[in-house]
């Protein structure tokens, strides 16, 4: 049973995609700019971040499956009328801007052990409510779709929004606070309130926009919903492990590149606006990347275009590094290349949530429930983790290379530490994550028409 005939329309399409762009738009600023102001505006100490960071990662990948199995089992019993997931997404991304502002601002506002007291609460508010709207829009394209076509159009849409949500405040935050350069904090609070504020706006967006479609998709069916029902998934849905296994290698790539890429501009290549430029140019790249994914979907499959473009991402890395080592390379050539490396390599990250919805179809097919809120909190409990891990490495990582926030130029040792941690690290994570979907995913084309038959026989 369907909600409506109506077909899945652009409208959907852009709503769907703005859902992402409004959550990364402060989600970006934590990964790539919450180090360099807690050690270099608030003056913590690195270990010290290394600790904290390592602690709210883990509360938060504990508290992502409870809050996936919180929106199935409140949605079941009938406590929630009409959608399922987008009023957690009209309620929660107010929420979710109001303590991104804060994590940039408040630790200002005090000193001493207080100010670690602060830094600590803040980015856990943060953690908690950005979780819970993540899970909800990872929900919402089971809630929208009914086929794989749609699955994968809106898979594209959202990592489109995704890319762009990351990409411009990456531009336009190095610049805001360069223009602020006397006055940091100020310039960290005003980048900070102007993406929160972008960013609500667009969740509003995707709330307008979008349309649960599939009643019928909605609920789990007879089944009570239970918290050790993800235990079962593990233990059947082969797909699924394969995914948690590259969101957790996913996550830490990305919080390490994240956490130490404005080093790698201001204190390797000489200089923190560059990042500006370097977004500027990887916008465009990444999305000519995904404009040639479906064309080469269509021809050689999604496994193999996706472990394609780990591969070919790695070898970039690696090539950099090499440029790096070897030769006094062109701060435009670094720059091009490493826009190349990581588009490519990040397409795994865009084409993931069309494989979810996959993996979330299989496991219906394996278990007769559908429960895309504890399934989609797990994975992102996965992702998070790995996020912490990263996160946590990277930054004490930071300390060990000897970095000296007081230092106008760092010694060779801390610079090619540097450039380890940016380039070989992305290298490791892709080639664990080709490894990953080459010997442990296992939805096939035949296992693909099977489950087809058997929505088709309940249809």
């Amino acid at each position: 049973m369907t909600k409506t005939n109506t077909p899945l329309t652009l409208k959907h399409r852009v709503g769907y995609a703005l859902g992402d762009f409004g959550g990364c738009m402060t989600f970006s600023l934590m990964s790539a700019f919450m180090t360099r102001y807690y050690v270099n505006v608030a003056l913590m100490d690195t270990a010290v971040i290394a600790v904290m960071t390592l602690i709210w990662k883990i509360f938060d990948a504990v508290s992502n499956p409870v809050i996936g199995v919180m929106m199935d089992k409140s949605f079941a019993k009938g406590t929630r009328k009409g959608d399922k997931f987008r009023p957690w997404i009209f309620r929660i991304a107010p929420l979710t801007g109001l303590a991104g502002i804060l994590v940039f601002t408040a630790p200002g506002w005090v000193t001493g052990m207080s100010r670690l007291v602060v830094a600590f609460t803040t980015y856990l508010m943060y953690e908690v409510f950005y979780s819970m709207q993540h899970i909800a829009l990872g929900g919402l394209i089971s809630a929208m779709a009914r086929d794989d076509t749609e699955r994968s159009e809106l898979s594209s849409a959202r990592g489109i929004g995704g890319m762009l949500g990351i990409i411009i405040p990456q531009m336009t935050f190095p610049a805001i606070i360069s223009l602020f350069e006397s006055n940091a904090r100020l310039g960290y609070g005003l980048g900070v309130t102007v993406c929160a504020i972008i960013g609500y706006l667009c969740c509003l967006g995707c709330y307008f926009f979008t349309e649960e479609r599939n009643a019928s998709q909605q609920k789990a069916g007879a089944a009570p919903i239970r918290v050790t029902d993800i235990l079962e998934v593990f233990r059947v849905n082969r797909a699924f492990v394969a995914l948690c296994l590259h969101g957790l290698l996913s996550g830490i790539l990305m919080s390490v590149g994240g956490a130490l890429g404005t080093y790698m501009y201001a204190d390797v290549l000489g200089s923190l606006a560059l990042m500006s430029v370097g977004s500027m140019i990887g916008m465009p790249v990444s999305l000519v990347c995904m404009s040639v994914v479906p064309k080469l979907t269509r021809k050689v499959g999604s496994q193999k275009v996706l472990r394609g473009s780990l591969l070919l991402g790695c070898g970039l890395y690696v090539g950099l590094f090499a440029l790096h080592i070897f030769t006094n390379i062109n701060v435009w050539v670094h720059i091009g290349i490493n826009a190349l490396a990581s588009g490519i390599s990040g397409l795994s990250n865009m084409m993931q949530w069309g494989m979810l919805s996959e993996a979330i179809e299989y496991n219906e097919y394996l278990t007769g429930k559908r429960t895309e809120g504890s399934i989609n909190g797990t994975f992102n409990m996965l992702r998070r983790l790995g996020q912490g891990l990263g996160a946590s490495f990277g930054v004490a990582m930071l300390g060990m290379i000897g970095y000296n926030a007081e230092a106008a130029v760092q010694i060779p040792a801390t610079i090619l530490g540097i450039k380890v941690l940016c380039l070989l690290f992305p290298a490791i994570c892709a080639i664990g994550s080709w490894i990953v979907f080459r010997f442990v995913w296992n939805i096939t084309p035949e296992l693909r028409e099977k489950m087809a038959q058997k929505r088709a026989e309940q249809a």
